[in-house]
């Protein structure tokens, strides 16, 4: 299915508060499970989740996501919380089911005939497994809470609310998968110092146009691809600098600069200073 598809169907939201001074529900943390679709995200406070074969700590405005049949546990917290459940599915496969289907169960009572049928998603895989979705816009489902549930468009209203949060879960997904490309990348370029690294290298080793790549190391870093490796190769001739056992021509040559000059010209560009210069510099302040 692809998800311009989807006719959201919203059967239960619920909104629960936590405080270990109450002492209620005793079974918060066991194992449990919904026959249907279900997100939960918290409103206040932090939530300590497993689920999935991960734990998770989520924060005000992160998502819980969970397919049917999906098992998770609410870990013991010694702060308040409150989280807002929604237990619903992509398109409308109630069949007549009761309403007692639209919540969780323990495992023991779980009977998996009864969930509804799982969606394959073509164009949005992320929806194919549980998973959590970081700071989402949470206003939207928090309104509903207040929403009087016997007018005759509630039902529009908590599908308009439900699209915006998924609309939000894929955006926040999409940040998710730039911030890791990022990071790979920029941890690649931190960790080879001693190469003239370029945008269609980087492109190469990654798979990625090299303007998509310019992108993500502007939107991590605050520079350029080319600006960022000088800043990388600059900060290790710092260092190797310090360590005084390395002539300037020495760390030129380790940090792949085809001459002397060429070094000094980024290092002057780099730190306002010439190498010379940074070396009096370190000196007079030991």
């Amino acid at each position: 299915m692809k998800l311009q598809s989807i006719t959201p169907t919203v059967y239960h939201i619920s909104y629960f508060k936590y405080s270990p001074s109450e002492r209620v529900r005793p079974r918060l943390s066991h194992e449990k499970t919904q026959y249907t679709y279900r997100i939960i995200m918290v409103d206040e406070g932090q939530l300590d989740v497993s689920a999935c074969g991960a734990t998770h700590r989520l924060l005000p405005g992160d998502v819980l996501y969970l397919l049917p049949g999906d098992t998770y546990r609410i870990l013991p917290r010694e702060s308040d919380f409150s989280l807002v459940s929604v237990y619903f599915d992509f398109c409308d496969n109630a069949c007549g089911k009761s309403d007692r289907l639209f919540g969780c169960v323990f495992l023991d009572s779980f009977d998996p005939s009864l969930s509804m049928p799982v969606i394959y998603f073509e164009d949005a895989i992320v929806f194919n497994r549980c998973g959590v979705f970081r700071g989402c816009d949470r206003q939207g489902l928090s309104a509903l809470m207040y929403a009087d549930r016997g007018d005759s468009f509630y039902p529009f209203y908590a599908r308009v609310a439900l699209l915006s949060l998924i609309s939000d879960m894929l955006g926040a997904s999409k940040r998710h998968t730039r911030n890791i490309a990022a990071e790979r990348i920029v941890d690649y370029i931190r960790k080879n110092p001693e190469r003239e690294l370029s945008g269609d290298e980087l492109a190469e080793v990654f798979s990625y146009h090299k303007n998509y790549i310019n992108k993500l190391i502007k939107a991590q870093t605050g520079k350029s691809v080319n600006e960022y490796v000088r800043y990388v190769k600059i900060e290790y001739a710092k260092s190797l600098i310090r360590e005084h056992h390395h002539s300037l021509g020495e760390v030129a040559h380790e940090l792949g600069y085809y001459d002397h000059s060429h070094f000094y010209k980024a290092f002057v560009a780099e730190t306002g200073m010439s190498p010379t210069e940074y070396i009096k510099d370190e000196t007079a302040q030991k």
